[in-house]
């Protein structure tokens, strides 16, 4: 069962780690390790146990009593992402351009991702305005 988190900042680590969770479910210590080095990363052994214990203090991951340990995400990706809505709101005031604009120059999309971005302005374009859903305020 997910809890309900409170807004969490989460470290480059701590995000690529619970990147691993969403994608593979539960893991070992080892088996964590295993796939974090396979991303081309080289921290040692001892710095992902570190990490995962943190997050799980943090409630992010959970960690059973078997040996050895099996960490489980606590969060879904949707809610974790979801967290950061209103402070990109925020961040950009009535124009959401310059920030899009900003996200995309500092991340080189793949063509599926440009045309997903498409499409979804596609529809929002027949749309007309769209209200973007932010999760926790009520109108």
């Amino acid at each position: 069962m997910k809890k309900e988190h409170k807004l969490v900042k989460l470290s480059p680590g701590e995000a690529e780690l619970l990147e691993l969770f969403w994608e593979h479910g539960p893991l070992t210590l080892p088996k964590t390790y295993e796939l974090y080095l396979a991303t081309g990363k080289s921290p040692s052994y001892s710095t992902i146990q570190t990490r995962l214990n943190r997050m799980a203090d943090k409630g992010l991951l959970d960690r059973s009593t078997d040996f050895p340990a099996i960490y489980s995400t606590n969060i879904a990706r949707e809610d974790a992402q979801g967290k950061y809505f209103e402070l990109l709101d925020s961040l950009a005031g009535k124009n959401f351009a310059p920030l899009m604009q900003h996200l995309f120059e500092k991340r080189s999309l793949t063509p599926e991702e440009i045309a997903t971005m498409k499409s979804i302005l596609a529809q929002i374009e027949g749309r007309g305005t769209v209200e973007m859903p932010c999760r926790g305020k009520t109108s």
